[in-house]
């Protein structure tokens, strides 16, 4: 069983890494940029017909967007391709820097516009 089950992984692994860390995470990240740039983030779920936010809450949004793609690419594209010791311990310390200001933007967003809001 533990056989298949690392075969399976083997078979899968491209799925992970080009699929969600390769092309998700960039879509992501560019998606962020560009509402970075145009000051305008889509955020479904809020009350009231425009599901936009704009100004310092859509630079916000956007910015989680940007981390979290940028943490996609990190774990599941560039992490497994780092063969030394040191490059995985530069990679791991990034990944923990991308998800702490990802958490950080991320709550900022849901106090200021979230639920509450």
């Amino acid at each position: 069983m533990a056989r298949g089950d690392r075969n399976r992984e083997r078979q899968l692994g491209w799925v992970r890494q080009y699929l969600i860390g390769l092309v998700l995470g960039a879509v992501c990240a560019m998606y962020g940029v560009i509402a970075m740039l145009t000051r305008n983030t889509f955020m479904p779920g809020l009350r009231g017909g425009d599901h936009t936010l704009k100004g310092a809450h859509g630079i916000a949004l956007a910015l989680v967007y940007l981390l979290g793609g940028l943490f996609l690419v990190c774990r599941f594209f560039v992490e497994p391709r780092c063969r030394s010791r040191f490059a995985r311990g530069q990679i791991y310390l990034a990944q923990n820097a991308l998800l702490i200001l990802l958490i950080a933007a991320a709550v900022y967003v849901l106090l200021k516009v979230g639920t509450a809001g």
